[in-house]
């Protein structure tokens, strides 16, 4: 609908499986589908890269997604080392080469020193924008996802090898109508989304593997045995309503929104919330999410106990995107008890 030539599927798009991945070539017949690193049966439709030839000059651009990434990548969609795919890819003959890289910043610069050959790299999937680009091991690094706020826009200079505009364009509401028939997409995309994952939940738990599970997360009611008046004014807060947040916007299944209003979150590195089906005691922000798992202090509650509450305990969920009135030094008495 938007003409777009090139499009590189995530770990996002590679969980829908081959069967998907296979029918979008039939959905974007006039664009490349990318990645370089895809391991195992090709997907009819994808290609490890693209040659575009533009005034003599031959723009090479591939796409690679981090193995790491895989957990999320099932129905048997897997991806090979990064590394030595690029490095082959590299070797086509080209004047400039572009790659998207679908890793964490840390992964996505680590690769970008190892290789030698890369003109610039887009930073894809992590949140955020760059006030400048970055210049490493000869590659220029650009990132521009701010929850779809912004487009990037980048000029390349043959000339000195270096871009020679690279911009940011706001994506404002104000400025921009929304177009009915995206927006038609979007809810139905949203609605499948939804019946997507109720229907893998409903299949973990007709199979019983994943129950029962140890883990050192035990729930606000049983913080509540010991600390009833704490529990009581914690349940006047809007971190006590949090996952019926994500029930009204029919997102209560949705892997991108569960992390920031469920307790101990695998998407935050702790282990506690894995999922709607299997840890509901884990819905909305509960004492253990600030002040750490309660499994050891429940069974000694003479042991020491409590993380210290500092900014970064928040500003993982409450962002400039997604609530860009936070200030902790005000917030925090907020659900001071």
């Amino acid at each position: 609908m938007i003409g777009t030539e090139i499009f590189s599927p995530g770990a996002q798009e590679l969980i829908y499986g081959r069967e998907m991945m296979s029918s979008l070539k039939e959905n974007a017949p006039h664009s490349t589908i990318l990645c370089g690193n895809l391991d195992g049966q090709p997907i009819p439709g994808f290609e490890a890269y693209k040659i575009f030839t533009i005034n003599g000059k031959k723009i090479l651009v591939t796409a690679l997604i981090d193995p790491d990434l895989e957990k999320k990548a099932i129905h048997g969609l897997q991806c090979k080392e990064p590394e030595p795919a690029l490095a082959e890819i590299l070797k086509i003959p080209h004047d400039l080469a572009i790659a998207i890289l679908h890793f964490s910043d840390a992964k996505g610069r680590q690769l970008v020193r190892s290789v030698a050959g890369l003109d610039v790299a887009i930073l894809a999937t992590q949140r955020g924008t760059m006030a400048e680009s970055e210049h490493i091991n000869g590659c220029w690094l650009v990132k521009n996802n701010n929850h779809g706020k912004t487009v990037g826009y980048l000029d390349w200079s043959f000339a000195t090898n270096a871009p020679a505009t690279n911009k940011l364009i706001n994506v404002r509401k104000e400025d921009y109508a929304a177009d009915p028939k995206i927006l038609k997409l979007v809810d139905e995309y949203e609605s499948w989304l939804r019946q997507h994952y109720i229907d893998v939940e409903k299949n973990k738990e007709g199979t019983g593997t994943e129950l029962p599970i140890q883990i050192a997360y035990v729930g606000d009611q049983a913080c509540g045995t010991c600390h009833p008046r704490i529990v009581a004014s914690w349940q006047t807060t809007r971190h006590a309503r949090a996952y019926a947040s994500l029930q009204k916007k029919c997102k209560d299944f949705c892997p991108d929104c569960l992390p920031c209003h469920v307790t101990g979150s695998e998407e935050h590195g702790k282990d506690g919330f894995r999922s709607p089906v299997i840890t509901p005691n884990l819905f909305n922000i509960q004492c253990e999410e600030c002040h750490g798992p309660a499994k050891d202090h429940l069974k000694n509650p003479d042991l020491p106990y409590g993380l210290k509450i500092e900014s970064q305990s928040c500003t993982i969920c409450h962002t400039t995107n997604t609530d860009p009135e936070f200030s902790f030094d005000d917030d925090i008495n907020l659900i001071t008890h």
